[in-house]
């Protein structure tokens, strides 16, 4: 049908009938929530096609999980990462990030009353490696307070601390979508004194150099 009519015949006015409650029975209903509580929703970082099968294909590689993955389209971009143990789906929420043709993917776990129209996005978890420090900062407290001023702190890398070579302090943070990157900051000390440190953003795609936020090119 032609999109436009569709739409005129969407804006009529409801008729007494159609507003009748439609009831759904319960059989089937437990394996159904079961296959959606083990389900990540996600869609690509991007407005530009891209080769839909070619992605799917990657994801399935990369994560190496065969027949226990089904993706399935479900409509405005979202794919429905269905998996069959709790432990495949938290490896994938974990390793992020995951990228197809430089554009980031983008999860969430499944919610009750998601649909493809209302998932959103609001915020990435990204590794953030501190550089620029004072080495009597250099400790997983000073990352969890430094991390806090970028987002939502959701981890520290304890390996970067008591690596031999430990000059930077990595920390995974939740960011805002909405929110540009910084790039540098001021860090105080306990005792007042200030040092500038750089951060630097772990495999991230589609920076847009001119807003310094992620999933979009200058020119788009």
């Amino acid at each position: 049908m032609d999109p436009d009519i569709l739409d005129r015949i969407q804006r009529i006015s409801l008729t007494a009938e159609e507003k009748t409650d439609i009831a759904v029975q319960q059989s089937h209903r437990e394996k159904t929530i079961e296959e959606c509580s083990l389900s990540l929703f996600g869609r690509l970082l991007t407005d530009k096609p891209y080769n839909q099968r070619a992605a799917k294909n990657l994801f399935r590689a990369v994560w190496k999980l065969g027949n226990d993955l089904k993706i399935i389209d479900v409509g405005n971009g979202v794919y429905q990462f269905r998996f069959k143990l709790e432990s495949q789906l938290r490896w994938v929420a974990d390793n992020g990030l995951w990228s197809f043709d430089n554009h980031l993917l983008v999860v969430r776990r499944w919610e009750k009353g998601m649909l493809a129209q209302n998932i959103t996005y609001p915020s990435i978890s990204l590794w953030v490696q501190v550089w620029g420090l004072p080495f009597d900062l250099l400790n997983a407290e000073a990352a969890k307070d430094i991390g806090s001023g970028l987002g939502r702190v959701v981890g520290v890398d304890q390996m970067a601390l008591s690596s031999v070579q430990a000059r930077f302090l990595r920390v995974r943070v939740e960011i805002p979508l909405s929110q540009p990157l910084r790039r540098r900051g001021p860090v105080v000390s306990p005792e007042g004194e200030r040092s500038w440190v750089e951060f630097r953003y772990e495999r991230i795609d589609g920076l847009c150099f001119s807003c310094r936020r992620l999933g979009h090119e200058t020119k788009f």
